[in-house]
């Protein structure tokens, strides 16, 4: 599975849709069925959505979700977005200030990256830089790099 991270705000769901209507099998990482069960007072178990994506996702199906980077993913593509635009999203969606602290923080340290560093080699990572107000053509970017990242790993399995 292609795992397609970011913080809340980068575009994650945006993308998504867009790749769903070009014919992409999508999932958000909590549409699995019996991924609820691993989410408990507004906390995930991340062994548990590890398991329940594990048994149900197929190859080639994008994952998206915040973190779908620590699922076992074939490959990761982090949606990078501009700090301002992240915290005018999030600031819409009538984050909490310290929620909007704690995911800023987040995309401030790189934690997505290193986190996805600690699963998988950096050749199976990419980053997309999001383009404000084109999602169309980010998703095209995401749909590029899981190319790449396919080809790349065939080459190296195959």
């Amino acid at each position: 599975m292609i795992c397609i991270t970011g913080s809340p705000g980068s575009g994650k769901s945006t993308v998504a849709s867009v790749l769903r209507s070009r014919g992409f099998a999508v999932r958000n990482v909590l549409d699995f069925p019996g991924s609820m069960d691993c989410v408990s007072n507004g906390e995930a178990s991340i062994d548990c959505l590890r398991a329940v994506t594990g048994k149900l996702s197929l190859p080639g199906e994008f994952v998206e979700g915040h973190y779908s980077h620590l699922m076992d993913c074939s490959s990761v593509i982090i949606l990078d977005r501009d700090e301002a635009q992240v915290l005018a999203e999030l600031s819409s969606r009538g984050y909490s200030r310290d929620k909007i602290m704690e995911n800023l923080d987040a995309l401030r340290c790189d934690l997505y990256f290193s986190e996805s560093m600690e699963l998988l080699p950096r050749s199976r990572i990419r980053r997309v830089l999001v383009v404000e107000g084109d999602p169309e053509f980010t998703a095209a970017l995401v749909q590029k790099a899981a190319e790449d990242l396919e080809q790349e790993l065939k080459r190296h399995v195959g």
